[in-house]
């Protein structure tokens, strides 16, 4: 090499893995194709009544099939709407997984340290909040409690960082930052739509063209889905006992209705199915 020609510069490689996301289709495929576009292997856990939505992209681990303990190198678990569904899901992976396995949960509805001090390794869990729809996400928090060990908190940034998401690490709380904040404006909205004080037409132009979001709040809720709005409002209720907290009661029933945003077709306003 001549002596003024500078040496190409490296780029940064790592390792490839075999990864287990476990959750509702709606979260796991996306996030499946992420962490499969960056050439990492990937399984899912799904819930039983939803397999047949999983698609034939990535393999599809049924509960009834045992995981062999050394076959994944992090699990990722998903389950934000049922806490029931998570803690079952957890419980699993820490059961079932080789010690050595990285576990990140979703914590966008409930605390790291809540979930983790459950465990019988929670050395190993870090928290993960991401703000839906995952498909469009382009960066992430982690959350880590004492007990997590610092070479787990340092596998979750390279991982991260070699599928090609931006990271930080936010304190250990429910929603994070970005979906704490979100929601919260989310549920403003919803009580300010309730009050009628202006239609939701009005109330997303106010805050676009005031604040310039990128959408505005009412849509907003839509995209992230409305069920998984109230569970960030639930947890931080829950966490904090804050009256600002409360989930507004329109935001409730057009859950219990089962018009939870774009993937029902319907929240707090009507779209086209794709």
């Amino acid at each position: 090499m001549p002596d003024n020609q500078l040496p190409l510069e490296q780029p940064e490689l790592y390792a490839l893995g075999r990864i287990l996301i476990a959750g509702p289709v709606a979260d796991a495929r996306p996030f499946a194709d992420k962490i499969a576009a960056a050439g990492h292997s990937v399984t899912l856990l799904v819930p039983e009544e939803e397999i047949e939505f999983a698609g034939k992209k990535h393999k599809v681990l049924a509960r009834e099939e045992a995981i062999e303990p050394d076959e994944y190198s992090i699990a990722i678990e998903l389950h934000c709407v049922s806490l029931e569904a998570k803690a079952d899901a957890l419980f699993y992976l820490d059961d079932s997984l080789n010690e050595d396995t990285l576990i990140l949960t979703y914590t966008l509805a409930i605390s790291t340290g809540e979930l983790a001090r459950e465990l019988m390794m929670p050395e190993r869990v870090v928290g993960l909040c991401i703000l839906p729809p995952i498909s469009e996400t382009k960066f992430v928090e982690l959350m880590v409690t004492p007990l997590t060990s610092v070479d787990a908190l340092s596998r979750a940034e390279e991982f991260f960082k070699g599928v090609g998401l931006g990271y930080a690490q936010v304190g250990d709380s429910p929603g994070g930052v970005l979906g704490r904040t979100v929601c919260c404006l989310v549920n403003e909205a919803a009580l300010a739509l309730q009050e009628r004080i202006a239609s939701a037409q009005e109330i997303d132009q106010a805050m676009k063209l005031g604040v310039a979001y990128p959408f505005g709040p009412l849509t907003w809720g839509d995209r992230i889905g409305l069920d998984r709005v109230l569970a960030v409002m639930d947890g931080l209720y829950a966490e904090f006992k804050e009256e600002r907290y409360r989930p507004a009661p329109l935001l409730k029933k057009l859950v219990r209705a089962g018009h939870i945003g774009i993937r029902s077709g319907s929240g707090f306003f009507t779209h086209r199915q794709a």
